[in-house]
This record gives C-alpha cells, structure tokens and sequence, in this order.
C-alpha cells in the first residue's frame, strides 16, 4: 500500500491511515515479548547456496526503500557475525557507479495478544537501499561463508521520481552550524529526547509530536523495548547475547523507523548507552558473568576484542537502516564521559576507530557524532574531525535559558560545528512521585530550554528528556509556537549573528528603576566537568548587568569537603557585588543530600554573619533573601555542615533599567530577525520557589545594524501558540524600531525583509 503525503501536508486522517498501513497493526500489543514465540534458529549447516531473490517493487521512488529478500543456505553458527557468512550487495547505479552495501539476517513477526509479538515464518536475508537518481540499478548479491564466495545473477529495478523528498539530511556547506538536505532545502531540528524505548508508546505518540511541528528525535537503540543487543535476561533466546542481534527488537525499530518516514521525524540513532556500563552492568552482554569478555567496564574502550564486536553490530544496524532518510545520524554514545574508568586519549582513539568503520562501509554517508553527558564536554572529542556535531547534556539547572544560550554560543563559536544540547531536565535525584511533571506543571524548564538554543545559534531546540513530561498538551503547544517561528526560515542559507539592542524603554513614559538579576553555577553532580582550576578561584565578581565573571568556574554544588584529598569540590563561593541601591541577595538552596551531619547554609556580608540555616531535603528548593545596604560588599556563601546542595542567586534592585523587565535574545541575518523576549522571572527557579511575576506593559525595542527596507513582522505568543498581530515595520540607518505588546511570559517575532533599502509600499 503506498500512501503518498508529505509532512507538510500531513492530517490528522493521514497519520491515522498511516499508521493502520503498518502490518497486523494493534495498538494494544506492541510492547514486550512473549516466552517462546518469538525465538529464531540461527545456526545453518549446508552448502552455501543462494535462493529466489525477491523484490519489494521494480519501480522505487527516489530516496524510498528497495529491498531484496532470500533465502541463503551455509555453515555457520552466528549469522551476525561476517567472519562465518558474509553477505553484502553490489549495486550499479545509472551514472556507472557502484555501491557495496551489506546484507542482514532477518525474522519477520506480526503484533499477537496485548504487548506480545509472535515469528511469522522463517528466517531470512535482506538487502536494503535507496535510489538517489532516476534510471537503472542493477545489482547482485555476493556470499562468503568458509573460504568459499559465491555471486547471484543479476536483478534490476528503476528508480523514479514520483514522490516528493528532499534526500537525506545533511551538515550545510553552505552554513555549517546548520542542517540541509541534499538537495539544498533547508532544516531546523524542532527537538526532543523522547527515548521511552517502547514501541507501542512511539506508535502513539509520533503523531502528536509530528501534529504540532516535531520533527526529530533521539532514539536510544540498546536500551530497553529497542535494544538491539547490549542487555541480557534471564529469558534470553539464541538471538540474544554478545555478538548477537535481538531480532524482535530490530523488528519494532522497523516499525518506528517507518514511522519517522512517514511523518518527517528524523533521527539520531545512539549506538551506545552509559547506563548499560553503570547501573545496568549486571545485565550488559560484555560482562564475563553474561558470557561476555570484560572483566570491567573499564576495559571497553581499550578492548581489541570488545571494539571488533561493535564492528559487526554497527554493520548489523547500517545494512537494515542506513537506508532510510528517516536515520539523521549515527550517534556513538550517550555520555560517553560516564563510561567507569573513563580516560580521554583512549576515548579519542575509540571515537576515531568507530567513526572511521562506519564511514567506511555506511553507502549513504549519515553524519557521525558523539555525546557528552557533561555540558561542557571535552574539547579533544569535540575537536575531532569524525566529530561532525556536537551534542551534550545538562541536568539540576533552574535557569536553563541562561545555561543553554552561554554553551550554544561557546560551541559554535569554538569548534564551528553544529550544538545541539540533546538531553536538559531538572535531575535524577529526590525527585516526587510524579517525576519531572509534578516538579514542573507548567514545564517551564521545556519551553525555555526549546527556544534558548534556538536564539542561540543551535542546529535546533533544546532537547528536553523524559517522555511521560513531554506527551502533554502544552508540550505540545509550545512546539506548535517554536514551529510556527521557525517555518520555512533558511537558517542555512545565512550567516547568523546574536542581535544588537541599542535600547528598550517603556512606550509610556515611566522613570527608570533597578531589576533584579538571577545566575546560577555549574554543578558537577548534575553534568558538568568542572576545571580543575576552578578550586582554585577565590572570588567572583558580578558585573552591573549581572553577569559572572570569570564565568566557567563558578560551583553550583556546594560541599562539605573534610576528609577529601584532591577534591574539586568546593565548600563555598564568594562574590564582590556592587549595588547601586538597598537591595537583597536572595539564595536558592535545593537538591539536599547526605544529611548526617546536618547540612547548614551560612551567609556573611563583608566577615559578618548574617544567615546560618540548616537544610533538610523537602521541600526540594528553599529560598532566603538577606538585606545589604548600597555600595561595593563581598559575600560569601557557604556549606557549613555535612553533606552537599545545589544553588543559585538572585540580585534585588541590582540592574539599571528603562523599560520593560524583559531578557531580549535573537539571530539576525540579512533578510531575517528572530527575537524571543522572555519575562525575567518566567523560570523553573521562581517556580518551585513560589515566586510570581507580573505582566510587563508595552515597550519600544531598538535594534541596530539591521538592513534598511520593509520588514514583515509575525508576532506569536510562545505559551499558547497564538498569531498576536503581522504588521510592516521599517528600518533606516541601520536602525529599527519595535513596539513590543504587553508581555506575560513569553513572546517571539520573526521578520522577514519584503523590500530593501528604503521604504516600501
């Protein structure tokens, strides 16, 4: 059945027929396995021989799937394993090309009883590609099995362009921070970390996600209901174990795969997961209690033995899925830097010996990466040419606007790579019931983390983590609004650069008066690799616009550090404050732990003592505000007792201001201005604190070296969605005025230049 819709016009009728395409498509019973109906034999014994080859159609449209089915006689045991049988195609394209793309070993099943599969037939071979031009493609299947090779005849099938695709998803050459396809169209990763690992659970929730503008996803491919062969259970079949591939699994991840084709969800496919070396290494398939050939997880990235392994599963996952369009990337890790034992010139050696396999024998070329668990990563990965994005990870932040602009920004502008922060969320620790939502309903920290990267210079949104936080309606709102920015601008068509405000003031006439400012730390608990030098830093000084200076050193994390050698821990922070008036330093105590002895948070302005608090894990965030008088003081904060907390700060009557209290971020190119302009209180931090914010009255916005012409201007309310007015604006001498509306919580404006130089209409 071939449904022809593209994503932009994708309906909720589509989505409904498309997903009744899937076969013995049951909503009800796509989750785990049953006992015995779903186990395969592997071993084969005969002469090697090569059956019918089957073909799925003698007509594919460009960048659709072609695939070729056969049965395949020989002697091996390990089907997965290319030195027993090895199986690869030979194509040539219509241009006299050819392509070498390996075979695999495939089971079909079929959805049975609630959350049960079942085989449907026997085992067979496949091959997969995809046409990227019209005409011809003959092609032949080559066998190896015990020194002897045989070749198939010859097949062909057309390729044809009757369906509408922009080819695979590509790094820009024309601006190499962002993403395009291949046939130049560009792309903007409307994002989200919605790893639920569970097939039912992606069946029901691509839709709404793609519904609202969602467009990519990382999907974790050796964890849970998608793991293809990195845990081991006690019910394990044949196809289970080191150097195997659980076929049940790869069978669900067709279906997701399939699922991303048909409604434009692209992918970054995580190879590797930490967890499975730290919590789950009693159920990993290298551990010699499993079978396996570590003795340690330390071992892993040295291994000779472990890293051939991986060889064969990557050339296992790129023969059934390199195919697809709908794979963005092959992604090596997930926090690669929490891998126990972890050293960094084995872990470069490790990265350059997987990348360059892959580049080797992936026909279609998919972008190559890693990720860090630490937000800051680690610059000899980064650096490295195998490297070709950057993605890293961050947790327990209560700012995360702030955060995410600062490393979107370093990023970029260190390594000029496409960032994307691909894991954000509030924590792992002392966490309700609930989980993320009961800590966050408004899900403050999602929205703020979608939109900041964005203004920022990101490839895409933030990816926030946690599905059962995101498959809300107002999840689903705010990726509506991102999308609704973001439609059909040509970030890659561009350079870029951060927005120059000369000026927000009030519309009405109001006197000036001083803001408060908040900034927080880096916690290394919470996914960050604190310098070395950073213990060493005795003071830090905020700036009269609240910024921290230096600003990398500074912990979030305090802790009792008596009996540690070596610690990078610190104890206490001091700051030099300047401020102009009376005002407060307010600080934030959340996170609470290890609470014998007591953990005691203790205040001094200038050597005097002015707050000395015991913690106590609930509620999760305390807040305490201190008094201090105008002029220039030096405070200190201090963990005084036992155990460890997280912080953060905010300035009272600490920032001159003219207008509206509002953080202003955005792009601007040539012919297009991105602005988000966010209340200054609309955060996770004065959410779980308590603290409200008021609406903030209309302002005039001036912005300099903006093009001179016409300009279109989309205004859109980011909470809800809403189109708040279009109108024309000019810009003359550089310089473009904006009057901003009333403004809640959170609003953006895109603009489009629609007549240069001077004014039009």
């Amino acid at each position: 059945m071939n449904l022809f819709f593209t994503p932009e016009r994708l309906t909720l009728t589509a989505i409904v027929l498309l997903v009744a395409a899937i076969p013995s498509f049951s909503p009800s019973a796509l989750c785990q396995d049953g006992p015995d109906n779903i186990y395969v034999v592997l071993r084969s014994e005969g002469e090697l021989k090569i059956g019918e080859i089957l073909i799925n159609s003698e007509k594919i449209g460009l960048y659709e799937k072609f695939e070729a089915s056969f049965s395949l006689e020989g002697d091996w045991e390990n089907p997965f394993d290319p030195e027993q049988i090895k199986v690869d195609a030979r194509f040539y394209s219509p241009d006299g090309k050819q392509l070498l793309v390996p075979g695999f070993f495939y089971q079909e099943y079929r959805n049975n009883s609630y959350r049960s599969i079942e085989k449907v037939g026997n085992p067979v071979w496949k091959i997969r590609f995809t046409p990227v031009m019209e005409g011809e493609y003959k092609f032949e299947i080559i066998a190896k099995n015990k020194g002897r090779e045989i070749i198939s005849q010859q097949k062909s099938f057309t390729g044809v362009s009757f369906n509408v695709t922009h080819g695979f998803l590509k790094i820009s050459k024309t601006n190499p921070l962002y993403f395009e396809f291949e046939d130049g169209q560009p792309f903007f990763a409307v994002a989200v970390d919605n790893a639920v690992n569970n097939y039912f659970n992606y069946m029901k929730i691509y839709p709404r996600f793609a519904e609202t503008g969602g467009n990519y996803n990382r999907l974790f491919i050796m964890s849970g209901d998608l793991d293809l062969g990195e845990e081991i259970r006690p019910s394990a079949g044949p196809d289970r174990g080191l150097g195997k591939i659980n076929l049940d699994a790869s069978w669900k991840l067709d279906r997701v795969i399939e699922m991303g084709e048909m409604l434009g969800i692209y992918h970054q496919m995580c190879m590797t997961n930490q967890y499975n070396f730290n919590l789950g290494w009693k159920y990993n398939v290298f551990n010699k209690e499993n079978g396996g050939i570590l003795e340690s997880p330390k071992e892993y990235f040295t291994s000779e033995e472990s890293m051939k392994y991986l060889e064969k599963r990557f050339r296992y996952v790129i023969a059934r899925w390199g195919y697809s369009t709908a794979v963005f990337s092959w992604n090596l890790w997930n926090e690669y830097s929490a891998q126990p034992g972890f050293e960094v010139n084995a872990a470069v050696a490790w990265h350059q010996r997987m990348a360059r396999y892959i580049s080797l024998i992936d026909p279609f070329g998919h972008v190559i990466h890693t990720n860090d668990g630490r937000l800051n990563g680690v610059d000899e990965i980064s650096a490295l040419p195998e490297t070709e994005i950057i993605t890293t990870n961050t947790y327990g932040i209560k700012n995360i606007a702030d955060v995410s602009e600062v490393w979107t920004k370093k990023f970029i502008t260190r390594f000029k790579k496409p960032y994307m922060l691909a894991e954000f969320g509030i924590g792992h620790s002392n966490l309700p019931p609930g989980g993320y939502g009961e800590v966050d309903p408004e899900k403050r920290m999602i929205h703020d983390g979608l939109w900041s990267p964005l203004m920022s210079g990101s490839a895409g949104t933030g990816m926030p983590w946690e599905w059962i936080w995101l498959d809300n309606r107002i999840v689903y709102t705010f990726l509506k609004a991102v999308s609704k920015v973001v439609e059909d601008v040509p970030f890659s068509k561009y350079d870029w650069t951060p927005v120059s405000v000369t000026s927000f003031k009030f519309k009405k006439s109001q006197p000036s008066y001083y803001a408060d400012v908040v900034f927080e730390g880096w916690n290394p608990t919470g996914n960050y690799g604190m310098p070395k030098e950073a213990a060493e830093q005795k003071i830090f000084n905020i700036t009269g616009n609240g910024r921290v200076e230096p600003n990398e050193y500074l912990h979030s994390r305090l802790v009792d550090t008596t009996g540690r050698k070596n610690s990078r821990s610190v104890p206490s922070v001091a700051f030099k404050v300047e401020y102009p008036v009376n005002g407060e330093f307010v600080v934030f105590a959340s996170d609470v732990r290890n609470v014998n002895p007591v953990v005691k948070l203790r205040v001094s302005v200038d050597g005097k003592e002015v707050l000395n608090k015991d913690l106590l894990p609930k509620p999760f965030l305390q807040y305490f505000p201190v008094n201090v008088p105008g002029g220039s003081h030096t405070i200190i904060v201090e963990n005084a007792g036992g155990g460890s907390f997280q912080t953060a700060f905010e300035l009272r009557n600490y920032k001159l201001k003219e207008g509206p209290d509002l953080e202003v971020r955005g792009l601007q190119s040539d012919d297009y201005i991105l602005l988000w302009i966010k209340n200054q209180k609309y955060t996770l931090l004065h959410e779980l604190a308590g603290i409200g914010f008021s609406q903030q009255p209309e302002g005039v916005l001036e912005l300099k070296n903006v093009a001179d012409g016409s300009w279109m201007a989309e205004w859109v309310n980011t909470i809800d969605a809403r189109v708040l007015k279009t109108e024309l604006v000019q810009s003359k001498g550089g310089r473009m005025i904006l009057n901003t509306p009333a403004v809640n919580e959170s609003i953006a404006v895109r603009l489009l230049q629609i007549c240069a130089g001077g004014v039009g209409f």
